[in-house]
């Protein structure tokens, strides 16, 4: 597999007239999207990904390929390659998807070589947090930087480890793997199995499971009107001034959120700490705490250059961290 850096992105930039064809299978949805050398959709296409096992879901992404390839105003695909976006354990060196919790018979799929034999084209896969992570590098919030840690917080808790503007992958290709970091010697039991993980306390699931627990032995609490409601983490970092018992289980997730990504940077001595998924959509309300625990705990020589801020792309920083693969591959 050619080996894709930042650094060498950076040093020999695509032509803006450059195709390339960005694919993501993440967060329920199945994604298309052709882009240009500097990140910008030209043309895509999407829909739900509901009751397709693996070879479906091929079907149906070599179908949204070609319609995101016409609403960009190509006449046929004339793109320089592909990127893979999965939402998912992944063996990039192989292309192979090791499985999906979301559609059956993607254990050992070969989905790289599937894509690039359809479409014609090279074609790169990778895990859609470390991907995330990558368009963050090259086209959003660590524009620049060659050591960045992206950190995902949405129905879990994931990431992508760039070290000297190369994705980290680690002996079993786990690198990154944020939200299974120890933060207490107990607690609530992550969905590894295991007590303790950053993924118990700062995944959105279990940040309202905490603070619907919390509610359960405040009957008196403001908060009780919430339970009635749609619940997101951003509804409860609006509402936690108003709620004593909201408040306390957010500051634990704050605190146990700033612990892990002190210890990262103690470890790794990054330049930029990204902060991306459905729960950074809190805004400043969780950023400014956050980065308030992140320098209390941090090693004070580590924190001189780093900068811990949201993620840029929003919920496009998968697909759009394929078109970043697929142009590094070119």
């Amino acid at each position: 597999m050619t080996e894709l850096t930042v650094r060498r992105f950076r040093a020999r930039p695509p032509a803006a007239s450059d195709r390339v064809l960005g694919l993501a299978i993440a967060g329920g949805l199945l994604r298309a999207v052709v882009a240009d050398g500097t990140g910008r959709i030209l043309g895509e296409a999407s829909e739900p990904l509901e009751n397709l096992d693996a070879s479906g879901v091929l079907r149906r992404l070599t179908q949204l390929a070609h319609l995101a390839s016409t609403r960009a105003g190509l006449a046929h695909l004339d793109v320089k390659a592909a990127g893979i976006a999965f939402g998912g354990p992944v063996d990039p060196v192989r292309g192979l998807t090791i499985l999906s919790p979301r559609s059956p018979g993607f254990e050992q799929y070969p989905l790289a070589a599937l894509i690039e034999e359809r479409l014609g084209i090279p074609t790169v896969l990778e895990n859609d947090a470390r991907a995330a992570a990558f368009g963050e590098a090259v086209f959003g919030a660590a524009r620049g930087c060659q050591t960045v840690i992206y950190l995902h917080l949405g129905t879990g808790v994931g990431g992508g480890i760039i070290v000297d503007g190369r994705l980290v992958y680690g002996a079993s290709n786990t690198a990154g793997e944020i939200g299974h970091i120890v933060v207490t010697a107990g607690g609530p039991i992550c969905s590894c199995g295991k007590p303790g993980h950053l993924e118990a306390y700062a995944s959105e699931p279990a940040i309202i499971a905490r603070v619907l627990e919390a509610l359960l032995l405040a009957p008196d609490d403001p908060g009780q009107q919430l339970l009635a409601s749609q619940l997101t983490t951003r509804r409860l970092f609006e509402f936690a001034r108003l709620s004593p018992t909201i408040r306390r289980v957010l500051d634990d997730t704050v605190q146990m959120l700033g612990l892990a990504i002190a210890s990262l940077i103690a470890t790794l001595n990054p330049e930029a700490v990204i902060i991306g998924g459905p729960v950074a959509e809190a805004g400043h309300e969780l950023l400014e705490p956050l980065q308030a625990r992140v320098r209390q705990f941090a090693y004070p020589a580590s924190l001189r250059r780093v900068r811990v801020a949201f993620a840029e792309l929003g919920a496009d920083a998968p697909v759009i961290g394929a078109v970043a693969l697929a142009l590094a591959r070119t």
